[in-house]
């Protein structure tokens, strides 16, 4: 295994989990991804035009990255059996996320057209091995082509995503002499046990806006994966409804929103010019923390959060994200 690990993070097969395509490019809340949670949150882009490339971002904490980039070197059974017996009991797990797509407004209506992809992995280590093997790996893998669609009128904007989904799946029960024929990584990401299967996933949102505010106030309404985004064999994305809420006094917004039983809380101030923005707030019950800085068509992020993964709380993430606006 002497690929090294970053290779492996920024390689562009992002995949998912199925929470869905929406909540895993919306996890860190703020206006990250917005289009994702409420599609008429399109209306609230000021640019007339904009490029956006390489918005990509990858999260995990501190054992599952030292759990990874170990991994990503061991080629012994000693060396790999030390590392699964170290892990035991711990939520394994990353995510890395990818969305480049092209935005146009046209004053009371806007559309967009991207391409969006997400990887979520799990890993389970077992002790002693024998018949429950060395441990259990999920990767759990959506691409899109994604359509957006927004109008405005009067003070109510809508809007309307139209996703056409691949879901890959690659889940098995590796022994030790299956993890060391992998020569990288990205093998566990893609072998003889990963399932595709294509879907059509579809999203609509509200969105209204007090008449005559200088705060910008908001309240939103969005419906995901309606009646559910199936797949023949594979698990489906169920549907789910978000409702939200933002204020915006000068360099300050507050948001709050309130998803699959979580609620999410959001305070950003903006700086120097509006080129740096700090967030701090709530999130599964946690404090998150961070910022986001843009100079010309250049921008970087990074921030600190918890989440949960099948119902059960994780340790906290680190979030690096970069993209190229023009």
């Amino acid at each position: 295994m002497k690929n090294r690990l970053l290779l492996f993070i920024f390689l562009p097969m992002f995949t998912l989990q199925g929470q869905g395509l929406s909540h895993a490019l919306t996890q860190r809340g703020g206006d990250n991804n917005a289009l994702f949670l409420n599609p008429a949150k399109l209306m609230n882009k000021t640019k007339k035009q904009e490029i956006n490339v390489l918005n990509s971002s990858i999260a995990l904490d501190k054992k599952s990255f030292d759990f990874l980039k170990t991994l990503n070197t061991a080629s012994s059974n000693q060396e790999l059996s030390k590392l699964l017996n170290k892990n035991i009991g711990n939520n394994l797990n990353f995510s890395a996320s990818n969305f480049s797509s092209f935005y146009q407004n046209k004053e009371n209506w806007a559309y967009s057209i991207g391409l969006a992809s997400v990887t979520q992995g799990y890993f389970i280590t077992h002790s002693g091995f024998g018949s429950k093997r060395a441990m259990e790996s999920r990767i759990d893998a959506y691409q899109a082509l994604v359509s957006t669609f927004a109008f405005k009128e009067k003070n109510f904007s809508y809007g309307l995503n139209i996703k056409i989904m691949q879901k890959a799946e690659t889940l098995h029960n590796y022994s030790l002499s299956e993890m060391i024929e992998n020569n990288s990584i990205s093998d566990y990401f893609n072998n003889e046990y990963t399932q595709k299967e294509s879907a059509l996933g579809v999203d609509m949102g509200l969105l209204y806006e007090l008449p005559q505010d200088a705060f910008h106030t908001q309240f939103s309404l969005g419906f995901l994966n309606i009646g559910d985004t199936s797949f023949q064999e594979l698990e489906k994305v169920e549907s789910s409804t978000t409702i939200g809420f933002s204020i915006e006094p000068k360099k300050t917004k507050i948001q709050i929103d309130y998803i699959e039983d979580n609620l999410r809380l959001d305070f950003s101030q903006k700086f120097f010019n509006k080129h740096l923005e700090l967030h701090t707030g709530l999130n599964y019950k946690a404090l998150s923390v961070g910022f986001n800085y843009q100079y010309s068509f250049f921008n970087i992020g990074f921030y600190s959060y918890k989440t949960e993964i099948y119902n059960q709380p994780t340790q906290r993430k680190y979030e690096l994200s970069m993209a190229l606006l023009w």
